[in-house]
């Protein structure tokens, strides 16, 4: 845990009074209610000793988020709800706004039980709970899925009395709307909002936060909270980086990302207005706030540039899918090319340079130099390394399979053997020392396949799975500014060329466009030609993404720092005829008709030459 801020210099007492706002961007732990119920009753004694009149903590921090089906084991929302009792009492004369989960009965008949659940904030105080806001708005779209799970709450407008505020209180997609409940909640007098969130990292998303408080808080003329977790949880990272803004949308405070942190300050009201709504505000407590000396406003920590915010994901999330499956250790393949130095960059970052071994393995194709640059990178990041020959095993293999088809195995399954026998040793290595296998693989490479199932694509988790191959020697670079421990001989070589028998490839500069342009805007070809973009290009680049989409099913989770990460923003089937950018009487990739369904570990190879795709 951080320690809290240092404070500005005292600023003008506010005309309409203020709230003394205390946050605490807690680890997102799915599943650890016992864990979470103790790092919350912790941080509600710090927020007692700042003489706050509110804490606010993240959405669903007793239980973590995103639950997706566990919100439905019934035995696990009984166990939130007894964690629950336990917060409430002990609370002490600080409210405190906790993400939980609640039950509630089913308004149709087609609601089931298990659809009572809803996600909710506690308000508790004086070692009671002193009521509920359930969230109204589900999102179901991207990467949620809420709707599946949960029921919507149904009323929008409930404020709270805490001292002598009136408070309103929603949840993240509560935000969103433009007419939902931060505007209900204004209508009935609230003067602050406070705002539990969860919300997932991608590198644009800080903007789009800052944006989105900013203008609840002017069209309501209130300030408001919010407050965001922290952690990774499979290929999500919650990187913190909560807002406090005043009622102009002025930033007040901005928390650090991806650390848990607190902090604490004296948030000016709102002007009242009159309350449009009958309904009283739920009475939390009444205690006006008394307080002698300077008002507390902390000063904000210096912000993360693009890539920086993306190198703190990538560790974030590499660190907490380790050490929260079981793992201190971590084994990856060292090839002395960018993406597995990079990789092993991040590993060490994530777990300790101590704790990582970088493993060449070379076959009888392999330059030398590849092997000395593996060496190299593993000396300078400090890491362990181990080099193993791997044409034995593939060679056995290799024999074996001449033997039952009465011929000489062709380049490409050659290739797909080796590299099926380094992923064989990667996890032996992984199975006796108990480590978590890294594939090194990166989304320019994983979007038209070219990777080998079993073998550059075998792992347990990918961190580099949503960047392109052009961010990664930026961020090499990055990493270097901090130490050189990528090799300049790594970053000079630049990405090797892009081809192969049957498609004429765009350099990785290109490449990356293009996908971005298909995967995360949406773009068909028409729009990229019109840009000048190779109408040609375009469309074998488009034909090899959708034929390796069962590929990218096979590969492992990593870390989401795009808005278009393939695993969770992009849902398409495997099995799919449509390529309307295909045309019947030419080929697409080559000097053959295209199949409609291609899926091959080389790109544009048909499927009956590929022994990888089941028949």
């Amino acid at each position: 845990m951080s320690q809290a801020p240092a404070l500005e210099p005292a600023f003008a007492p506010a005309p309409h009074g203020s709230l003394r706002v205390a946050a605490a961007q807690l680890e997102n732990v799915v599943g650890d209610i016992s864990g979470n119920r103790d790092r919350i009753i912790e941080a509600m004694a710090w927020a007692q000793e700042q003489d706050a009149d509110v804490l606010v903590l993240p959405e669903l921090v007793l239980t973590g988020y995103p639950l997706e089906d566990l919100a439905l084991r019934q035995e696990f929302a009984d166990a939130a709800l007894r964690a629950l009792e336990q917060i409430a009492a002990a609370a002490g004369r600080c409210a405190t706004v906790v993400g939980c989960l609640d039950r509630v009965v089913p308004r149709r008949s087609t609601d089931t039980r298990l659809r009572s659940t809803t996600i909710a904030a506690a308000v508790c105080c004086d070692g009671e709970l002193r009521g509920l806001y359930h969230k109204v708005l589900l999102p179901n779209y991207d990467l949620f899925n809420e709707a599946r799970n949960f029921a919507a709450g149904d009323d929008p407008a409930r404020v709270w009395r805490i001292g002598e505020a009136v408070v309103g209180i929603s949840i993240c997609e509560d935000m969103w709307s433009g007419d939902g409940p931060p505007e209900r909640q204004a209508a009935a007098g609230a003067q602050i909002m406070l705002a539990p969130n969860a919300s997932p990292f991608h590198f644009q998303k800080g903007r789009g936060r800052f944006d989105l408080v900013s203008k609840v808080a002017r069209r309501n003329g209130i300030p408001v909270v919010y407050v965001n977790s922290v952690g990774g949880q499979d290929a999500l990272v919650f990187d913190g980086g909560s807002i406090v803004v005043d009622a102009a949308g002025t930033v007040l405070y901005q928390a650090e990302q991806f650390v848990p942190t607190r902090f604490c300050l004296d948030v000016p009201l709102g002007a009242p207005r009159r309350r449009a709504d009958p309904a009283a505000p739920t009475v939390v407590h009444t205690r006006p706030t008394a307080r002698t000396g300077a008002s507390r406003r902390p000063a904000s920590p210096p912000a993360l540039e693009d890539n920086e915010q993306v190198w703190g994901a990538l560790v974030l999330g590499t660190r907490d899918f380790a050490r929260r499956n079981g793992h201190e250790r971590i084994v990856l393949g060292l090839s002395g090319g960018i993406d597995s130095a990079v990789c092993a960059a991040v590993a060490a970052d994530a777990v300790g340079a101590e704790n990582v071994l970088g493993v060449a393995i070379p076959g009888r194709e392999t330059d030398p130099r590849e092997a000395l640059l593996a060496r190299r990178i593993a000396e300078s990041l400090g890491i362990g390394f181990a080099e193993v020959h791997v044409d034995g095993a593939a060679g056995q293999i290799e024999q074996g399979l001449e033997a039952l088809i009465g011929a000489e195995v062709t380049r490409e399954t050659h290739e797909s053997l080796v590299a099926r026998a380094r992923g064989a040793l990667l996890m032996g290595v992984a199975d006796e020392r108990g480590a978590l296998v890294l594939a090194t693989g990166n989304k320019s490479e994983l979007s038209i396949g070219t990777g080998v199932l079993g073998g550059d694509m075998a792992g347990l988790f990918a961190p580099l799975i949503d960047c392109p191959k052009t961010l990664l020697y930026e961020l090499a670079r990055l990493r270097n500014m901090r130490g050189a421990v990528i090799p300049e001989d790594v970053l000079a070589a630049g990405p090797t060329a892009l081809d192969n028998e049957r498609a004429e490839l765009p350099p990785y500069a290109e490449l990356d466009q293009v996908v971005y342009r298909y995967v995360v805007l949406g773009e068909g070809v028409e729009e990229m030609v019109a840009d000048g973009l190779s109408r040609d290009r375009v469309r074998g680049v488009l034909q090899l993404v959708d034929d390796a989409e069962y590929k990218r099913r096979l590969m492992p989770p990593g870390v989401k720092i795009t808005a278009g990460a393939f695993a969770k923003d992009r849902q398409m089937p495997i099995v799919n005829a449509w390529r309307p950018y295909r045309r019947e009487e030419e080929a697409i990739v080559g000097g053959d008709p295209a199949p409609a369904v291609g899926n091959a570990d080389q790109p544009a190879v048909a499927p009956e030459d590929d022994p990888a795709v089941p028949g």
